[in-house]
């Protein structure tokens, strides 16, 4: 039994601790923590109450729990040894520490109980740095070994102190014997070219460079020595310089052929007179050494001159327009001081102030000495070239400006409508899922509304991307036949409210089955009988599909939509098909809609190499019929099988396992997916910001991060990135209402692929959750 002068020594031990500059604490020989000092706390960020017992174990990384606890279990047979070991932490605000620990084992003398001492110190800085000087030092290796350069340190008395080369072989002489000789005892004849320069940089402090010829003169081979000064030291053998070695023979041989090349040009240029007359290009000459300037007869003419004008080199450059004149100033100044060539576009105002554009050719004559003593070159008009250029350009200019511009309008339009649209869609979805009776009628309103002012802006959208040429067929194979009785009966009750026959018949010669893009189908045959209801008042409408040809792997597919309608006058038979537009007739009531169904449907049927035909008659009807090619599914060219989306009901309550943080500033969307996410058995943490998800995302762990894209603060983009880098444990799924393909395009080269769009369904959600539990290995 404790004494009261023994839980005095136990109080007194923990005061001195808490002394400790270092943390420090005490636990039993099982490792649970009774004490911990206040500098524990501050560098754990842990406070004394949720350290003790085994609380101070979760903080530290759990690969390296197992040392920690096979420590205390060595430090308890072990009594009496202090034992040394390292782990890391996770502090909640500053992130990973590296910690060095003692740890001893001590035993009560009163009751010869016994429990461990621990002291900690932070030394993520010296890991750091430890970590930061072995990279440097790695990449240092690496980078010198990698050059193709031979690298000599060399001292201020001129004698070798390290060589650096990727092959010893490149040497004339074993790397070790360079080491502590002079350069005279090594490069012999060629060493007073070296000293020379080595003792031009030791008085100047500056680089130098000279070039030479192999020491064997039978190898044509030509080198170039770069000497520079690393470490300036007033003792000589404490100065360090450093000497590269690069080959430069290709150079060199570039040199002399260059020079070969120049002597064709001067003769090349001695013809240029010549042919001038014939282009139509002015020629021109510069004694650089007299100052005089030559024209030929069409310089003067470009230039709106008489000849009588005496060109100088002053008063040639003043008819350089101002914005281009210090560029002109410095090709010149290049050709005469380098040599260099030039063949440049500039401005010029001639004489009579008519503003031209010239192309500028300039090439250097040189001596017997190798000096430029004359520049020779041409000129010539290229107004009417450059402005049909630069007009192209403000075209092209122009038309990518007001792509970019329709574009981001539909991004937002497409965004700002689908958000609102994702809450209607959303909730009257949830109220599907529990309503009474008489509830089913305003659901099914509401739900046919909603989908309605959807299809608007999809036909919208889809209609952009066609129009852009980023639309793809989809292909698949179909059963044709039941296609069309299905598209006859969704549209029979719609007829029937009319009091219209709806007749649909299919050829029996065509194939049961065809590869097509169902969804594109539907799509064209859906426009055209919706169209066909609507202007038809009484009567008939039918779909009708016969075959035209049938080959080994190919069908020819006629489909015909006819009506008994009020028709469309001769004279607006060519406008109906354009976007935005519906043909109105006094005669008639009318119709609601848009204008853009027939103009997609035919831009549909030109994706699919067609084209679309019109027959009508005001007040007797109308007919839209086009033809379809269409492959044969084989054993070579079947498309994968499409899979139905599964039943949702199902799937109630399956993937509570499923941990999801849900990033979405508005709050009816929040509502929406939470619920439908509950029904699924998912908890979501929801966070109202890009800085409130990252609270989040620091103190849980997730499996799934639903991002909204478009948020104030930081938007789905910049979220994505920090996922991606500091918790690429986590599978991001974007959550957005911008469904333009830049979107898709900008998120898959994050590396990121899943996307459910607002409005979503509760199957296309379901979708998505079992993808992800597939690529996660979940049992559902």
């Amino acid at each position: 039994m404790k004494t009261d002068q023994h839980y005095g020594e136990e109080i007194h031990i923990q005061k001195a601790l808490q002394l400790a500059p270092i943390g420090a604490f005490l636990t039993d020989v099982e490792g649970n923590c009774f004490f911990v000092n206040g500098e524990w706390e501050k560098m754990t960020g842990l406070s004394s109450g949720k350290s003790q017992g085994k609380g101070w174990l979760k903080i530290i990384l759990e690969e390296d729990l197992s040392t920690v606890e096979d420590v205390i279990k060595k430090s308890v047979a072990t009594p009496h040894t202090t034992l040394v070991f390292y782990f890391r932490i996770k502090h909640p605000k500053t992130g990973l520490l590296y910690c060095k620990a003692n740890i001893r084992s001590v035993t009560d003398e009163e009751d010869n109980s016994r429990y461990l001492v621990g002291y900690v110190q932070d030394i993520t800085e010296e890991k750091i740095s430890e970590n930061r000087q072995m990279e440097l030092s790695t990449h240092l290796q690496a980078l010198i070994m990698s050059m193709e350069d031979i690298v000599f340190e060399v001292d201020g008395n001129m004698i070798f102190k390290n060589v650096w080369v990727h092959d010893e072989k490149v040497l004339f002489m074993p790397k070790k014997e360079f080491l502590g000789k002079k350069i005279q005892e090594v490069l012999g004849p060629q060493a007073e070219m070296f000293i020379e320069a080595l003792q031009k940089v030791l008085e100047t402090g500056e680089a130098n460079d000279i070039t030479y010829k192999h020491l064997d003169d039978s190898k044509d081979q030509w080198f170039k020595a770069r000497i520079k000064p690393v470490l300036k030291h007033p003792d000589p053998s404490q100065y360090l310089l450093i000497l590269s070695i690069q080959d430069v023979t290709a150079e060199k041989q570039a040199e002399l052929s260059l020079q070969e090349t120049r002597a064709r040009l001067q003769l090349s240029n001695q013809l240029l007179d010549v042919s001038q007359g014939l282009s139509g290009t002015g020629g021109w000459e510069y004694n650089i050494q007299t100052g005089e300037i030559f024209w030929t007869k069409h310089t003067y003419f470009i230039y709106d001159l008489d000849e009588s004008f005496v060109p100088t080199l002053d008063t040639a450059n003043a008819f350089i327009a101002e914005e281009d004149s210090e560029m002109m100033k410095a090709y010149f100044e290049a050709a005469m001081n380098q040599g260099k060539s030039y063949d440049i576009e500039l401005r010029i105002v001639t004489a009579k102030n008519n503003k031209k554009w010239i192309r500028a050719i300039g090439v250097p004559v040189f001596s017997d000495y190798n000096k430029v003593v004359m520049l020779r070159g041409a000129l010539r008009d290229i107004t009417n070239e450059k402005k049909g250029e630069l007009e192209l350009i403000q075209a092209k200019n122009s038309a990518e400006d007001a792509a970019k511009a329709k574009s981001d309008f539909l991004s937002i339009m497409s965004h700002e409508i689908r958000t609102p649209l994702n809450g209607i869609i959303g909730i009257a979805n949830l109220l599907k899922l529990n309503y009474i009776p008489e509830q089913e009628e305003y659901i099914h309103n509401l739900l046919f509304s909603a989908d309605h002012l959807l299809q608007l802006v999809n036909d919208i959208l889809d209609l952009n991307k066609i129009e852009r040429e980023q639309f793809e067929l989809n292909y698949s194979v179909v059963n044709l036949h039941e296609q069309i009785r299905n598209i006859q009966n969704q549209f029979k009750s719609l007829a029937d409210i009319k009091g219209l026959s709806l007749v649909g018949t299919i050829d029996d010669n065509i194939p049961r089955k065809i590869i097509a893009d169902v969804t594109r189908l539907n799509q064209i045959l859906n426009n055209l009988l919706s169209n066909a209801i609507k202007y038809t008042e009484k009567g008939q409408v039918s779909i009708d599909v016969e075959l035209v040809k049938k080959q080994t792997e190919k069908v020819t597919v006629r489909f015909s939509v006819k009506d008994t309608g009020i028709g469309i006058p001769k004279e607006h038979l060519e406008t109906v098909f354009e976007s935005f537009r519906q043909v109105q007739q006094t005669t008639a009531r009318k119709q609601a809609g848009t204008g853009l169904g027939l103009a997609i449907t035919q831009k549909l049927i030109t994706l699919h190499n067609s084209q679309i035909f019109l027959q009508s008659e005001p007040g007797v009807g109308t007919e839209f019929y086009f033809d379809l090619v269409f492959d044969l599914p084989t054993k070579k060219n079947r498309p994968a099988k499409r899979e139905d989306l599964p039943e949702i009901s199902s799937y109630a309550k399956k993937f509570k396992d499923m941990r999801l943080i849900f990033v979405e500033d508005n709050p009816i969307n929040i509502l929406v997916a939470k619920r439908q996410l509950e029904y699924f058995g998912i908890q979501p943490d929801c966070a109202l910001s890009g800085p409130e998800a990252l609270e989040l995302l620091k103190k849980n762990k997730y499996d799934i991060a639903l991002l909204d894209l478009h948020m104030p603060e930081m938007d789905g983009y910049a979220l994505a990135d920090i996922i991606r880098n500091e918790y690429n444990e986590v599978h991001i799924v974007i959550f957005t209402a911008d469904i333009m393909p830049e979107v898709r395009r900008k998120f898959a080269q994050k590396g990121v692929f899943d996307i459910l769009n607002k409005p979503f369904f509760p199957k296309e959600m379901l979708a998505t959750l079992l993808k992800i539990a597939q690529v996660m290995k979940l049992k559902i």
